[in-house]
C-alpha cells in the first residue's frame, strides 16, 4: 500500500506561500532587492515581541556572523576564555575560533540538554569572561537562573544563543542574545541572524557603530537569488518526493549547478570560514516580516503535536526528554526522544526508512554536529563530555511541523510503539 514520505524535521516552515512569495520577489521586485525598508520594520516588531524597546538589534546575514561580531565587540586579551555547550552545531564553534577566542566545552545534563550547573562551576576560572546559554531545541537550562546569577556575581558576560528558541526568553537576564530565522528555525528567511544587546555599558560603545556599520557589506544579487530560489526548489522537492523519486534530481541538480545556498559551505565544514561582514538583505527580511505573523500560529502547532506525542508514547525503549507542557513561552521547536543505545536508534532508522519515515540525522551522531565535520579540529577532546557525547549517539527527532498531520503523526507513533 502506498504511503506518503513523512520527514522528521528540516522543513519547518516550507510552505507553497513562500515558495511564492520567493517567485514574486525574484521577478517583479527584483530592482529592489537590497533597500526596502523591511529589515528595519522586522527589528522593531522583534523587540516589540521580546518585550525590551530600550535594546539595540543588529542585523547580520547569517547566525554565525552575529556570533563572531558580538565576540569582537568584548575587548579580550590572550589568556581569556568563553565556555560553550558540549552539544551544539559546528557553525559556532568555527565563529569563535576565527574570533580568536579560546573555547572550553561543558559537559550538559541530561534533562534540558544544557549545562550542568556543578561541572559549570567547575570549568570557570579566573580567566573566564564569557559563557554562552544554548536553549537547546528550544528549552531553557534547568538551573538556568542559577548560572545567570552565578556568572553576575563573577562578573562574567551571558550570551543567550536563542537559534531554536524565538521569544523564549522574556526574563531579560543576559547581557547579549542572538537569534536566527535560518531556514530550518522556528520560523523561515531561509537566513538571518540577530544580534540584540541588553548591556548598557556595550549599549553606549561607539565601536559598535563602527566597527559593525562600517563593516558589513550586502551579499550580492546572485547570493540574494540563490536563497530566494532555496524556497521554490525545496518546496518542489518536497512535493516530487513520493513521485518516482524526483526531488532528488531537483536537488541534485540545483546543488551540482550552485542554483541554492546550503546551510553549511565547505569551509565551515572543516572550520576555515572566515567571511563574516555580510549585511541582510531586506528581501529576505519581507519573508521574515510574513513568517513573524506566523509564530504564534506555528507555536500552537507544535504545542499539539508534541502533547500529543506525550499522551500517546507507550514503549519503555524510548524516553520522552522534554515532558512538561505547562511552561510559558516555549516554542516546543523541536521534539527529542531518546533510544537506550546508539544500535536502537539506527534500528529504529531503519525501520522508519521501510516505512517511508525519513530521519535527518542533522542532531543526532556527533555531540558536535553535523556527524561528519572533524573535532580535533574544533578544538574538542573525546571523551571529555561523556553526557554530551552519549545523548548526541542516543537521540532522534520526532517530526512536530506544520506538514505532519494527525495520520502521520499516528504512524510514527504506532511505529514508536511497536518498536
Amino acid at each position: 500500500m502506498f504511503k506518503k514520505t513523512i520527514i522528521s524535521e528540516f522543513f519547518t516552515t516550507i510552505s507553497f506561500k513562500q515558495a511564492l512569495d520567493s517567485l514574486y520577489l525574484m521577478t517583479f521586485w527584483s530592482y529592489k532587492l537590497k533597500y526596502w525598508k523591511e529589515k528595519k520594520e522586522f527589528e522593531k516588531n522583534l523587540l516589540e515581541y521580546l518585550w525590551k524597546k530600550d535594546s539595540k538589534i543588529i542585523s547580520f546575514y547569517n547566525w554565525r556572523n552575529a556570533i563572531y561580531h558580538v565576540l569582537k565587540i568584548i575587548w579580550i586579551e590572550e589568556k581569556d576564555e568563553i565556555i560553550i555547550n558540549s552539544y551544539t552545531c559546528s557553525v559556532v564553534v568555527n565563529a569563535i575560533i576565527q574570533s580568536k577566542w579560546k573555547i572550553k566545552f561543558c559537559d550538559i545534563e541530561a534533562e534540558t540538554l544544557s549545562f550542568d550547573f556543578d561541572i559549570l562551576k567547575k570549568n570557570i576560572t579566573q580567566n573566564t569572561k564569557v559563557v554562552i546559554i544554548q536553549h537547546t531545541f528550544w528549552k531553557q537550562a534547568r538551573d538556568y537562573k542559577k548560572i545567570i546569577d552565578f556568572c553576575k556575581k563573577e562578573n562574567i558576560l551571558i550570551i543567550e544563543d536563542c537559534a531554536h528558541s524565538l521569544g523564549n526568553n522574556s526574563e531579560l537576564l543576559w547581557d547579549f542574545a542572538i537569534y536566527s530565522t535560518g531556514r530550518d528555525k522556528v520560523i523561515s528567511s531561509v537566513t538571518w541572524g540577530f544580534l540584540v544587546i541588553n548591556n548598557e555599558k556595550y549599549l553606549k560603545k561607539d565601536v559598535i557603530n563602527w566597527h559593525l556599520y562600517n563593516s558589513l557589506k550586502m551579499p550580492s544579487i546572485k547570493l540574494i537569488f540563490q536563497n530566494l530560489l532555496y524556497n521554490i526548489v525545496w518546496y518542489k522537492a518536497y512535493k516530487l518526493y513520493d513521485f518516482f523519486k524526483l526531488w532528488r534530481v531537483v536537488i541534485f541538480l540545483s546543488r551540482k549547478l550552485n542554483l541554492i545556498t546550503q546551510i553549511l559551505s565547505k569551509k565551515e565544514k572543516d572550520f576555515s570560514e572566515k567571511n563574516f561582514n555580510l549585511d541582510f538583505p531586506n528581501s529576505l527580511a519581507y519573508l521574515a516580516l510574513k513568517e513573524l505573523d506566523k509564530l504564534d500560529e506555528y507555536t500552537e502547532y507544535r504545542i499539539n503535536k508534541s502533547i500529543e506525542y506525550i499522551q500517546l508514547i507507550n514503549n519503555k525503549k524510548i524516553k520522552v526528554l522534554f515532558q512538561i507542557i505547562t511552561e510559558k513561552n516555549y516554542n516546543w521547536f523541536r521534539f527529542p526522544i531518546l533510544l537506550n543505545s546508539q544500535e536502537e536508534k539506527n534500528k529504529l532508522i531503519k525501520l522508519w526508512r521501510k516505512n517511508n519515515i525519513i530521519f535527518w540525522n542533522q542532531w543526532s551522531g556527533s555531540n558536535i554536529i553535523p556527524v561528519w565535520i572533524d573535532l580535533e579540529k574544533a578544538g574538542y577532546k573525546i571523551w571529555s563530555c561523556p553526557v554530551a557525547e552519549d545523548i548526541s549517539k542516543r537521540i532522534v527527532i520526532l517530526p512536530n511541523h506544520k506538514l505532519i498531520s494527525k495520520e502521520d503523526l499516528d504512524r510514527v507513533v504506532k511505529l514508536l510503539n511497536n518498536f
